[in-house]
């Protein structure tokens, strides 16, 4: 946020306002507001984020879930089931679910 301080033009921020909140552990903190995340506070102000719909790293067995937990059922996978295999160093109980 610094740039802000000197007059920028234009701020991109990236992150997610689905994940977890800051852990704030001082009372005085807390009443100040700083355990409401910062994108939060944004989309009070108005501000809309854009959803990045699209993730990389999960299996999408596993994706499913936040996916319709927090996103709407709107977050896809790139990759598919096949790409994410179970890993080979240990004895997965059930390899056909991630």
């Amino acid at each position: 946020l610094v740039p802000l301080l000197y007059g920028c033009k234009q701020l991109f921020l990236v992150g997610d306002p689905c994940q977890l909140p800051p852990t704030v552990t001082d009372e005085d903190v807390a009443r100040a507001g700083l355990s409401t995340p910062l994108f939060s506070r944004l989309q009070r102000l108005g501000i809309r984020p854009m959803l990045l719909d699209t993730q990389y790293r999960m299996h999408p067995g596993l994706a499913a879930f936040p996916s319709e937990q927090w996103y709407g059922g709107r977050l896809k996978s790139a990759v598919l089931p096949s790409e994410r295999p179970p890993p080979s160093a240990l004895s997965w109980p059930q390899p056909q679910i991630p």
